[in-house]
């Protein structure tokens, strides 16, 4: 079984301009998640997926090889869909592990953990995810308790999963033979939400991300 891990990171980041690129702790943050998947031997490949020089040339600068993708699959519309359904065509993995470069406290043992529980099951998917027990409403309507009775101990609530995508692997054939049957495969079939540790799944996504990231790479 051949795995292929790939770290998409595109060039054109809007909210916080070259975040990838942005040093922590005097480091660029894509050298973090590059850093601990490199020591997960059960890992064959390992690749920057981006549309930008800079940034592949910093990935190669780290270990991780050079996958340089099209302005299309690079630009506002473009799908994770699209860009994982790129690289399982040109690559032909087994399994395709996709880490987020935006995650840069994700660990060695998280992605290992992943790709073993990914083994383990039954699934042609797997997403990590945060999971809690508390009251959870989507537009003002419950989702894990009734209106119509008086509250249960929240140990006694359905569990409930956010995705945050810090890991995501699939069966490369079953992604591709969903896309081209559907146009869309990211979700899977069968699949296997993978619970960890929030704090490591926490994603730089604006400014003030930075130092959050910052004082917990203190204390993980």
């Amino acid at each position: 079984m051949k795995i292929i891990a790939h770290i998409p990171a595109r060039g054109g980041s809007k909210r916080v301009p070259r975040k990838n690129l942005r040093l922590i702790n005097e480091k660029p943050m894509i050298a973090y998640i590059i850093d601990a998947a490199k020591n997960v031997s059960i890992i064959d490949e390992l690749y920057v997926n981006t549309d930008d020089a800079e940034i592949l040339k910093v990935g190669e600068d780290f270990g991780a090889l050079p996958y340089m993708r099209s302005k299309k699959l690079a630009d506002d519309n473009a799908t994770s869909d699209e860009f994982n359904y790129d690289i399982i065509k040109k690559l032909q993995p087994d399994i395709l592990v996709m880490l987020n470069p935006v995650c840069p406290l994700i660990s060695s043992s998280d992605i290992e953990e992943a790709i073993n529980a990914f083994n383990s099951r039954d699934c042609d998917t797997l997403i990590t995810s945060s999971k809690t027990k508390m009251q959870v409403f989507v537009e003002q309507e419950p989702v894990n308790i009734s209106l119509n009775e008086m509250l249960k101990p929240t140990q006694d609530n359905p569990e409930v999963h956010t995705l945050n995508w810090a890991i995501t692997i699939w069966d490369a054939k079953k992604f591709v033979e969903r896309f081209d049957a559907l146009g869309y495969a990211s979700l899977g079939e069968k699949r296997h939400l993978h619970p960890i540790n929030e704090f490591k799944a926490v994603k730089v996504s604006y400014e003030e991300d930075f130092d959050l990231v910052t004082r917990l790479m203190k204390t993980l």
